[in-house]
Formats: structure tokens, sequence, C-alpha cells
């Protein structure tokens, strides 16, 4: 009998580079193995990896046991019939699926049959339901741990008081020396004063090297949390809701990268202030006149309260996107 419908599969390589290959009516096999119909260069193809088949009206392509799969439009399938435009990946292989003619089985005046496909119809809506249902569960989890996430604040830390009560005793404070012929002199009314200042820039080091621990481990919670839901969001079925969590995975990932830029700021603090509190102690305690001008000229990269608040400021930029986001996949 001649087919009444003729498929043509468009090849895609690793490589990118395409080749057509018309459908030979029964069935062509695909695989590396030189014998098969179509035989791929792509080491992630078995040797005999999948089949396509002129099946009682349908185009079918079945999974011969390969090790990576047969995949149907990102879906594994062991067997599935095949639409016009439908795409298959084995390996790194892409075939495009073109049809044309009268593809589907014909239609018979058969109530056997017919009673067939209403139970047919009526398995299918059972499936259709349950991927809803799944898709409205995966929804609601998905904005569960995204509402969560953006409850959290990452540019904050508990130590963040603690140093910035350790700057406002720095406020309008500085280390009072004098070079006299080569040699560092300090009244004796400015020692005292200037040792104060010495314990409290080794104090604010201190502190700030907290705060710099305390924030890499809330990065790292933040990292966790994002990585939960980067796996929720390949879960989802439906174009609509992918691309949603895409864009939001995406602001949250700016969201990091403002935090992670928060603590690389309070990371080059910490050192800045362990190199004054080191250029104060070899002026004040040592006398060593070669240091003072250094310590004369120092000068911080930024303040914890400035870096902190260009982190805030980023993140309730992010924020609203991904609020956004969330209402989307709350409608």
């Amino acid at each position: 009998m001649t087919p009444i419908w003729s498929a043509i599969l468009e090849v895609q390589d690793p490589d990118g580079a395409r080749t057509r290959h018309p459908f030979r009516h029964p069935r062509i096999r695909v695989g590396r193995a030189r014998d098969n119909d179509l035989s791929l260069a792509d080491e992630g193809v078995s040797h005999q990896h999948c089949e396509f088949v002129a099946e009682h009206g349908w185009f079918v392509v079945r999974d011969l046991r390969s090790q990576n799969g047969t995949w149907l439009n990102d879906e594994r399938i062991g067997e599935a019939r095949l639409r016009d435009g439908d795409e298959i990946r084995i390996g790194a292989t892409r075939i495009h699926v073109a049809l044309e003619g009268d593809v589907r089985r014909p239609n018979r005046r058969d109530r056997w049959r017919a009673l067939a496909a209403l139970f047919g119809l009526a398995a299918a809506g059972l499936v259709v339901w349950r991927l809803w249902a799944r898709e409205s569960t995966l929804r609601a989890r998905y904005v569960s741990e995204l509402r969560l996430h953006l409850q959290r604040d990452p540019c904050v830390a508990p130590q963040l008081a603690d140093v910035a009560a350790v700057d406002r005793q720095l406020a309008g404070r500085s280390i009072a020396i004098a070079l006299d012929k080569g040699e560092v002199k300090i009244a004796k009314a400015d020692e005292e004063a200037d040792r104060e200042l010495l314990a409290i820039y080794r104090r604010e080091a201190e502190l700030t090297g907290a705060l710099s621990t305390a924030l890499t481990q809330a990065q790292q919670g933040e990292r966790e949390s994002l990585e939960r839901l980067v796996r929720l969001g390949q879960r989802f079925s439906t174009g609509r809701n992918r691309k949603v969590a895409a864009f939001a995975e995406a602001v949250l990932r700016d969201r990091e990268n403002a935090a992670d830029d928060l603590v690389q700021g309070v990371l080059q603090h910490e050192k800045d202030t362990e190199r004054l509190a080191a250029l104060t102690e070899a002026v004040v305690v040592r006398r060593e006149a070669e240091s003072a001008a250094a310590l004369a000229h120092f000068q911080f990269a930024s303040t914890v309260a400035k870096l902190v608040e260009s982190c805030r400021t980023e993140v309730a930029r992010l924020d609203a996107g991904a609020t956004g986001a969330l209402k989307a996949l709350e409608e």
C-alpha cells in the first residue's frame, strides 16, 4: 500500500551542521553504529539509539534502551507518536520532524474503535487534569520558596550595629603626631588619645572581620535557596511558568551579585583597617618615622555604611522585579 504521508528528519549535529533525511517507510533506525539507517557521529548517542516507525497511521519514535535516553520536546520518552514540528534530542543531536499528508489514523465507523477512542479521551482528560494539578502544586511551592527568599535581607548582619558603634567613636578623631628632624614627636597629652585610637582601630578590624564572615555565611544560605528555586523551576511543564521562573532566577542572581559586592567591600575595609592599625602602631608605639607619611595620607576605599547603603539600594531595585514575577505566578 502506498503511504499517504511523508516525513523529513532535519538533523542538527553537535557542531550545528544541519542535514535533511527523508523518512523511508516503514522504519529507519538511528544510532552511532555505521549499520544504522541514519548513523550519527555523536558520542552521546548509543550504537542503536532509537527508531522512527510508521505504525497504524502514526509516525512513532521509539527508544531502543539507549544509555542517555530519547527526548521529545525536552521530555524523556520510551515511545511517542510524533506531530509536525516536534523535536527529538539524542545525545547532543537534535532532530526536527516535518510531516506532510494524513499522518493520523483513518477514521472508521466501528463502535468498538469509537468506544476505545472515548476511553482514550477520558484517559487523556485524566492525564491533563493530573498535569494541571501537578503544575498548580508546583507553582504554589515555587511561590512559597520565592517569597521566603525575598524575605531574606542579604545586606544585613548582627555585627553591623557593633561596627556602626565603633565608627561613631572614631567620628572626627585623628592621630596627633609631629615630625621633628626625622623623628616622631608626640605630645604627652596626645599620646594617651593616640593609643586609645589604636585600640579602637584594632577593635574595628576585629568586628569587620566578624561581619565579613557573617555576610559570607548568609550568602551561602542565599545560594542554597536560589538553587532550590532553580530545581523547582526546571520542573515546570508550561512555557509561561518556565519563562517567569527563568526571569525571577536571573533577577535573584543579580541580587546575589549585589550581596557579593558587599562582602568584597567589607573584606577590603577589614584589610584597610588592619593596615591603619599597623601604621598607627608603627608610628605611635615604635616611633617609626618612615611610616608617618603613609599614616598621614591613609584613606579608606569606602566605609561600611556606604557599602551597605549601596547594597540595599540595588537589592530594593531587584526585589521589585522579583515581586512582579511572584505576582505573575500567583495569578
